[in-house]
């Protein structure tokens, strides 16, 4: 539900609900000693983080919606990225439809920051590298039954060519570093 401009209240409002010395009662107008300390207070500490580096404005969302619809390709949905970078599920979503074209710089740089090894183990990868490692074990004179029940998937390994669970995918490399490494 998005709020229109008729259902914002004014800063008046809202500063009416306020002691002095807060800086919503500075917002709306009052230049007592309380309230212009604590104005001065928030922006020392905002000129501060600015300073060090953190700064946490509204930069543009097009570098995160690419880079979230790359981590898409790799496997990684937008649920599986905003769990691992903290971020509200909805945020993520509206960022990769486009539909939010800017967000603030720390939600920025930690969605950045995700790489393909957050993706659900439920998602799907290219089993280009899953084959490799199981064709390196059948020269080294293991069955393909033999796999399969080291993998813990029945007496027949039936993996796809195209895809695979990532699950699966780790599954195999953990097998092939256990024999081959």
């Amino acid at each position: 539900m998005s709020a229109t401009i008729e259902s914002l209240r004014s800063i008046q409002e809202l500063a009416a609900r306020r002691q002095h010395g807060d800086r919503l009662q500075y917002m709306a107008g009052c230049r007592c000693l309380k309230c212009r300390m604590a104005n001065s207070n928030y922006e020392t500490a905002r000129a501060r983080a600015r300073k060090v580096g953190d700064w946490n404005g509204l930069v543009d969302a097009t570098p995160v919606r690419q880079h979230l619809l790359k981590l898409s390709r790799a496997g990684v949905g937008y649920k599986a990225a905003a769990d691992a970078a903290s971020v509200a599920r909805s945020v993520v979503a509206k960022i990769r439809s486009g539909e939010k074209t800017q967000v603030r710089a720390r939600t920025a740089k930690q969605l950045l920051a995700i790489t393909p090894a957050a993706r659900a183990d439920h998602s799907y990868v290219s089993a280009t590298r899953t084959w490799l490692l199981i064709r390196q074990l059948l020269e080294q004179d293991f069955t393909k039954a033999r796999i399969a029940r080291e993998l813990g998937i029945g007496r027949a390994l039936q993996i796809s060519k195209t895809r695979v669970l990532a699950r699966t995918a780790l599954s195999v490399e953990k097998l092939w570093r256990k024999y081959m490494q």
